[in-house]
C-alpha cells in the first residue's frame, strides 16, 4: 500500500466513524482531518509509507477523533454496543414481570379477588421497566377500584341505618 492508499483508507475510517455526527459536521471534520495531514506531509516534503504512517498517527486513530467530537467512549465498539442494546431494550419492552403484573391487575382482580391485583402491584414496583409514574398510576387505579366500592358499602350502610 503506498502513502496515498494509506492516506484514503485513513479517511474512508474517519467517515465510517463518523456516522453518529451530524452530517455538515461530518463534512467538516473530514476537511479538517484532511487539511492536516495534506500540511503535514508538505512539510515533510514527501510521502513514502513510514512518513505517511508518522503523520497519520499524530491525530490518532480515526474512532478517537469521532469520540472526542461526539464526546463518547473512545472504543467505538462499546458506543456501538450500547446503541444496540438500547435499541434491544426499546424493542423488547416487555419481560415475564411486566406480562405477570398486567394478567394479575387485569384478570387476576376477578379470577383472584384482592390477592390477584396486590402481587401484580407488587411485580409493578418491582419491576425496573416501569416508570415511578406508571407504578403510582397503577397503585392509584388498584386502590381506587378497591375502596369505592367499600366507600359505597359504607354510605349505603350508613344511609340505611338513618
Amino acid at each position: 500500500m503506498d502513502g496515498d492508499e494509506l492516506v484514503r483508507d485513513y479517511l474512508g475510517r474517519l467517515e465510517a466513524a463518523s456516522w453518529p455526527l451530524p452530517p455538515g459536521r461530518r463534512t467538516e471534520l473530514a476537511g479538517e482531518v484532511r487539511e492536516h495531514i495534506d500540511t503535514a506531509l508538505a512539510e515533510a516534503g514527501r510521502r513514502d509509507t513510514v512518513t505517511v504512517h508518522n503523520v497519520l498517527e499524530r491525530p490518532g486513530r480515526p474512532e478517537e477523533i469521532v469520540a472526542t467530537e461526539a464526546e463518547i467512549e473512545p472504543e467505538s465498539s462499546r458506543w456501538i454496543d450500547a446503541r444496540v442494546s438500547g435499541v434491544a431494550a426499546t424493542v423488547s419492552a416487555w419481560g415475564m414481570i411486566e406480562i405477570a403484573a398486567i394478567l394479575l391487575l387485569s384478570v387476576g382482580a376477578f379470577l383472584l379477588p384482592l390477592v390477584g391485583p396486590a402481587i401484580g402491584l407488587v411485580l409493578v414496583w418491582y419491576s425496573s421497566r416501569w416508570t415511578t409514574r406508571e407504578k403510582l398510576i397503577a397503585t392509584v387505579i388498584v386502590l381506587v377500584v378497591f375502596i369505592l366500592p367499600i366507600v359505597g358499602l359504607l354510605s349505603a350502610g350508613g344511609l340505611s341505618q338513618g
